[in-house]
């Protein structure tokens, strides 16, 4: 009989520390969310690989287009192209992971269908247009936050634009023009045509040998 008061007291004291734990979490002022530190070169990494994931995704397309009209050097160039642009997304999503953040590729891509003239002058004013409006301001925000690896690898994929550029403004759309390859390398995406290639990669200091060819 003695023990009914200490139960009775002991379920007492429980729920008024209940009631007590209610009120507080009621009332008190709800704390920042977290958020990471990189969450907006992430976001710039995010979408630079998005953008490189669609422009393989159409280079692939386009060699297709070429190789249905028969013209040999455009297609071995949007093949390299679209490679170039699946390393850079590797790249860039390696990035997004080591920082703590997540890469998914876009599922739905809008394929564009006109002759390989037209769609390498479209894709040399895409490249232009990402060059100017998206690469800059990404990179220096990067180095602002005093992240150099983001920025490097930031600065391969604009580089490799720039070439992209150089590549499709003077590539021969003819079809008698004799057929030639080019050359990519595996860790940055850097494209060389075969007979300017060098015995290292400029960028990363990738050996030649390991280039990947295309011819």
């Amino acid at each position: 009989m003695k023990l009914r008061p200490i139960i009775v007291l002991l379920l007492f004291v429980v729920s008024a520390g209940a009631l007590a734990w209610i009120y507080y979490a009621a009332t008190r002022t709800p704390l920042p969310p977290k958020t990471l530190p990189w969450i907006e070169t992430i976001a710039d990494l995010d979408d630079c690989c998005r953008r490189k994931h669609v422009k393989a995704v159409q280079y692939d397309h386009f060699a297709r287009l070429a190789e249905q009209e028969q013209i040999d050097r455009p297609c071995l160039l949007f093949r390299a192209l679209a490679c170039s642009e699946r390393l850079q997304e590797e790249n860039c999503a390696r990035v997004i992971v080591h920082l703590g953040g997540h890469y998914t590729a876009p599922e739905r891509i809008v394929l564009f269908h006109s002759t390989t003239t037209g769609n390498m002058e479209r894709s040399a004013a895409y490249e232009r247009r990402m060059l100017e409006e998206f690469h800059c301001a990404a990179i220096g925000r990067a180095l602002d936050r005093g992240n150099r690896y983001a920025a490097r690898i930031l600065i391969w994929a604009a580089a490799a634009d720039m070439r992209h550029i150089a590549l499709l403004e003077h590539c021969d759309t003819c079809r008698t023009t004799p057929q030639s390859g080019y050359m990519v390398c595996p860790r940055c995406g850097n494209i060389y045509e075969l007979n300017y290639c060098d015995s290292y990669c400029p960028f990363c200091m990738t050996e030649g040998n390991k280039f990947i060819r295309f011819e």
